[in-house]
């Protein structure tokens, strides 16, 4: 088990600005050159609010609508399940624009890579994500 300080130490880490550096799995994983990383990690920081903006607003809905469940409401659900849903349909396309801009830099080897990266990345967080939304 991870040590909080530690945790919080990384957490830091990652927020804390820095060089602009790709992340480095991806950096790796596709083989991208420095100007290639620098534009990379560009655009991972232009989407990196809006996708956690509306993360954690999909989120908030979506605990009330366990709480409607909960609480058997079924007006509350059907109108919880449709912002949910919502929600999570603009979560999704602010991950597609983030990996088309990212495609967009790539060359063509590194986008076949790109591909299988973002599927190892979906079987890794073991969601029914759209690998080309994640």
């Amino acid at each position: 088990m991870t040590h909080p300080f530690t945790t919080l130490l990384l957490l830091a880490t990652l927020f804390a600005g820095g060089p602009a550096i790709a992340d480095p799995s991806l950096k790796s994983a596709l083989g991208l050159d420095i100007e290639q990383a620098r534009q990379v990690d560009m655009i991972e920081a232009k989407y990196r609010k809006p996708s956690a903006a509306k993360r954690q607003q999909r989120d908030a809905e979506l605990r009330k609508l366990r709480r409607a469940r909960l609480a058997n409401d079924s007006q509350g659900i059907a109108e919880q399940e449709a912002i949910a849903a919502r929600l999570h349909e603009e979560f999704r396309q602010i991950h597609f624009a983030r990996n088309d801009e990212i495609r967009a830099v790539l060359k063509p080897e590194q986008k076949d890579r790109f591909e299988k990266h973002l599927v190892a990345m979906k079987e890794m967080h073991g969601s029914s994500r759209d690998a080309k939304g994640f």
